[in-house]
C-alpha cells in the first residue's frame, strides 16, 4: 500500500472525516448541569459543608459510572475554527479493553475507529480511502497532551481522570454552589495571571454537583503554550435502573485550532453482547504523520 504523508493542519481539516476522529479522541477529549438543584440559604447565598480533598475524592469514586459493556449512539455538532459539521457516532465500550466507534453523516458511514490500550486504528471510507494505525503516543504528540485509553474511557462516561490518588496535592474548594478539586489554588492562579508571570505547571480542576458528587465540569489548562480543554456535562439520567450518566457533553479546546463540540447520547444500553468489526480493505492509503512538518 502507498503511504500518504500529512501534517497537523491536514489532520484538523474541518472538511475531512479525520478531524472527526480527533474530536472523538478529545471527547476527551470534552456543560454545567442545567437541571441541578443548588444549595442556598434564605438570603440567596450558597452554602456548602466543608470537605477536604480526601472526602471529595472518596465521594467522587463512590458515585462514578460503573459498567462492563456499553453500547450507545451520540448525535454530535462540531465547529473547528469556522467550519461546522454534524454527524452521528455509534459507540461500543468494553471496559478497560476496547473502544469502538462508527462515525456517519446522513446515514452513510464515513469512518470507523478501534482503540485498545496499545493501539489506535482508523479506517476512512468516505471520499478518499485512507487508514491509520498507531498508538496513543502519536495522538498525544499531535494534540500536545498526555492521553491514554483510561482517560478517553473516563471522559466518555463523565468519570474523572485518575489524578485523585495524590490527595495531598489536591486543593478543595467551592465555586458557584459546586465543590471543586484542583491541582493549583485559585488565589495563586489569579495572582500569577494578574502579574503576567509564567505558570510553569499545568493545572486541572474538577467541579462536583453537591447532591450527587457527579462531575459537571473538567478543566485542563496550560499556560506555555496557552492551551486549554474544557469539558462540561449535563442532563444526568438514570440508565439501567441504577447507573447515572450525563446525556449531554460540551467540549471547548483552545490551542492552535479552536474546537467546539456538543454531543448528546440518543440511545444507550449496558452489558449487551458486542462485536467490534474493523477491517482495512486492499488499496487504502496509509496516513503517516510527519513530525518534521
Amino acid at each position: 500500500m502507498n503511504s500518504l504523508r500529512i501534517n497537523y493542519r491536514f489532520f484538523f481539516s474541518g472538511n475531512n472525516f479525520i478531524s472527526f476522529f480527533v474530536i472523538c479522541i478529545l471527547l476527551c477529549t470534552l456543560p454545567s448541569c442545567k437541571n441541578q438543584k443548588k444549595i442556598v440559604l434564605n438570603n440567596g447565598k450558597c452554602i456548602l459543608d466543608y470537605k477536604n480533598a480526601k472526602a471529595l475524592t472518596t465521594n467522587l469514586k463512590a458515585n462514578e459510572f460503573y459498567f462492563d459493556k456499553l453500547n450507545a449512539k451520540l448525535s454530535v455538532e462540531s465547529l473547528i475554527d469556522s467550519s461546522s459539521n454534524s454527524f452521528t457516532i455509534n459507540l461500543k465500550i468494553k471496559k478497560d479493553s476496547v473502544i469502538w466507534m462508527s462515525i456517519s453523516k446522513f446515514g452513510i458511514e464515513g469512518a470507523r475507529v478501534l482503540i485498545t490500550k496499545d493501539s489506535v486504528k482508523l479506517n476512512i471510507s468516505f471520499g478518499e480511502k485512507k487508514y491509520f494505525v498507531g498508538d496513543f503516543s502519536y495522538i498525544s504528540k499531535l494534540l500536545n497532551a498526555d492521553l491514554d485509553f483510561e482517560i478517553l474511557q473516563s471522559l466518555l462516561v463523565g468519570n474523572s481522570v485518575a489524578f485523585y490518588d495524590e490527595d495531598s496535592k489536591l486543593k478543595p474548594g467551592n465555586n458557584n454552589c459546586q465543590y471543586t478539586l484542583g491541582t493549583i489554588r485559585k488565589r495563586k492562579l489569579r495572582r500569577v495571571m494578574e502579574k503576567g508571570k509564567e505558570l510553569r505547571e499545568s493545572a486541572q480542576s474538577i467541579y462536583l454537583i453537591p447532591e450527587s458528587f457527579k462531575i459537571s465540569r473538567i478543566l485542563f489548562y496550560e499556560f506555555n503554550p496557552d492551551r486549554s480543554l474544557d469539558v462540561r456535562y449535563s442532563d444526568y439520567s438514570t440508565v439501567d435502573s441504577a447507573q447515572v450518566l450525563p446525556m449531554k457533553m460540551s467540549l471547548i479546546f483552545k490551542g492552535q485550532k479552536n474546537i467546539f463540540m456538543d454531543a448528546t447520547y440518543t440511545k444507550i444500553s449496558l452489558n449487551q453482547e458486542q462485536t467490534f468489526p474493523f477491517k482495512i480493505p486492499e488499496g487504502y492509503e496509509q496516513i503517516i504523520y510527519d513530525e518534521k512538518k
